[in-house]
């Protein structure tokens, strides 16, 4: 017959409180941060960038939850802001796909005068969260690269 030590059966015992505490803690952050990126970044909002060139940035968004009222995009080129405007332009291949209930969901923006050379377009849903106490922009789509010639940069100064 073995003999167990009860500082050893205490010691057993209070290790497996700590590796519980432990893991109720990490299950507990983990909650709270899905919570609050579903609370930010709403997964309902879609949308793509179709093209961007010298002349324009265009494409599709919209909200899931609300597919019949536009929502606000905003377009940064290297960076910097370049304009908003609400997706609401008639995108009928959009419906056509059944991405949504509405053919009103597209956007363009004229593209700023740029220097000749690579740049970089990122179009953003903007959307209330917090219960509108805050504005978050979420990208859509991915960042579009394009050039612009010598030619282009002087034909549109």
């Amino acid at each position: 017959m073995v003999k167990t030590n009860s500082s050893t059966v205490e010691r057993a015992r209070l290790t497996q409180l700590l590796i519980a505490k432990s893991v109720i803690e990490a299950l507990f952050v983990a909650l709270v941060a899905v919570g609050f990126y579903y609370t930010t970044f709403s997964p309902h909002y879609r949308g793509w960038s179709d093209v961007a060139d010298a002349k324009q940035v265009a494409g599709w968004a919209l909200n899931e939850t609300a597919a019949g009222e536009p929502v606000e995009v905003q377009v940064y080129i290297d960076g910097r802001f370049a304009g908003d405007a609400l997706a609401n332009r008639p995108r009928p291949d959009v419906l056509k796909a059944g991405r949504s209930t509405t053919e009103f969901c597209g956007f363009q923006f004229e593209t700023p005068p740029l220097a000749a050379g690579e740049h970089e377009a990122r179009v953003y849903v903007v959307h209330g969260s917090f219960g509108g106490t805050r504005r978050t922009l979420q990208q859509i789509g991915f960042p579009l690269r394009f050039s612009i010639t010598a030619e282009d940069a002087r034909a549109i100064r």
